[in-house]
């Protein structure tokens, strides 16, 4: 296990550049997103009072004060988070077909332009994966979590036994994650090595690579899982603690930002690398 989580982060780092790609990318992305709605919150608040009264908190009265005009804002930002969330979703789907190409190809480094049309080539399959992989994992929520929670709920009125009970479920789903993450990435990793774009096939090699190196292949991906929401409690405690109110704080924290979304991307071209290794 270490070993192969070794080879993982090896893997990952030495795709710093493709990491970077990425990074740019989607900072494109949010930025075309992000200048229009700065201007946007710029002509609404103008010189008021509205950024001073928000520094103590959300105040509903400057909702009564903005009028129609907080609809409007309310409108952007939620219109400019599905795009920038939809978006984010299809451009990692995107780019995973590079990475996986990149970490299964034996002699070596990739170039730019070469991941690239790995990352077009494989779009179409990974897309089906990532979408077969949300609708399994729903279904099993539903069967795990929201089913009892219906039976349970009811019953529990006349007995403590029901919350422990749906702690429990709670339990299995998370620990069932692992399965579903491992069988998605190694399918997409059958499918950057064969070259191959059926779907069902490489979940089939996901499920007998999960059968033959169950104990590996559920460990790495649990500590990878483990070592994410560390990073999720991390981002959480910087944003809570670094909150800037001045330019150059600004500035500051927006560089740290960066940073940490960019170890974002190493994480995940982490648990790729290391699924790569898998049976090697």
């Amino acid at each position: 296990m270490i070993k192969t989580l070794s080879k993982g982060a090896a893997g990952a780092a030495s795709s710093y550049k493709l990491v970077l790609l990425i990074w740019f990318t989607t900072l494109v992305l949010t930025l075309a997103v992000g200048f229009p709605l700065r201007s946007f919150l710029n002509s609404t608040f103008g010189n008021t009072m509205a950024v001073e009264r928000l520094r103590d908190g959300f105040d509903l009265g400057l909702a009564g004060d903005l009028g129609d005009t907080f609809g409007s804002l309310t409108a952007a930002i939620s219109a400019g988070t599905v795009l920038i969330s939809l978006a984010g979703f299809i451009l990692f789907t995107f780019f995973a077909g590079g990475l996986f190409r990149k970490f299964t190809t034996a002699w070596g480094g990739l170039r730019v332009s070469d991941f690239l049309k790995a990352s077009a080539n494989n779009f179409i399959p990974f897309l089906k994966i990532a979408i077969l992989l949300m609708v399994a994992v729903a279904v099993f929520s539903l069967v795990i979590i929201l089913i009892p929670a219906l039976i349970i709920n009811p019953a529990s009125a006349s007995s403590n036994a029901g919350p422990g009970l749906m702690y429990l479920f709670i339990g299995l789903w998370l620990l069932a994650m692992p399965v579903w993450l491992f069988v998605a990435d190694y399918a997409r990793r059958w499918i950057a090595s064969t070259g191959s774009g059926k779907t069902f096939m490489a979940i089939g090699a996901g499920f007998r690579a999960l059968r033959e190196n169950f104990w590996l292949s559920y460990s790495i991906e649990l500590i990878v899982i483990v070592a994410g929401m560390a990073y999720i409690v991390l981002v959480l405690w910087f944003t809570a603690v670094a909150m800037p109110d001045s330019g150059g704080l600004v500035f500051l924290f927006f560089i740290a930002t960066q940073l940490l979304f960019i170890l974002r991307i190493m994480i995940k071209a982490w648990r790729y690398a290391s699924v790569c290794q898998v049976g090697n």
